[in-house]
């Protein structure tokens, strides 16, 4: 039998995260950051939003805000795992046309 400890061990002998999905309050709570903070901008979002989850990543929050995008782009009978309230995803799609936005005019204005 294999203990956890050995399962968390790859072959070279460096230990692996072990995956741990977001809750619902943490998807609340990065939702909130980006609305507040804007995209790209993992790590304010993490030192503001996730500063006492040491489990997180920059990288993790990054990840999940494009899963919820594009949980929030597709049908419902076609979404998978842990349900998000529609609630949520409506403002993920609002804040993510919204910073999407004020990137492209930012960027506009730059190339005059």
């Amino acid at each position: 039998m294999v203990s956890l400890r050995q399962k968390q061990l790859t072959i070279e002998g460096t230990k692996r995260r072990i995956r741990r999905p977001f809750t619902i309050s943490e998807v609340e709570a990065l939702v909130y950051a980006v609305e507040k903070l804007g995209l790209g901008r993992w790590r304010d979002v993490k030192l503001w939003a996730f500063d006492q989850a040491k489990h997180r990543t920059y990288v993790d929050l990054k990840d999940k805000w494009k899963t919820l995008v594009h949980t929030a782009r597709i049908a419902p009978h076609q979404r998978r795992g842990e349900p998000v309230p529609q609630e949520l995803l409506e403002r993920v799609i609002r804040a993510q046309n919204y910073w999407t936005a004020r990137q492209a005019k930012q960027q506009a204005e730059l190339d005059f």
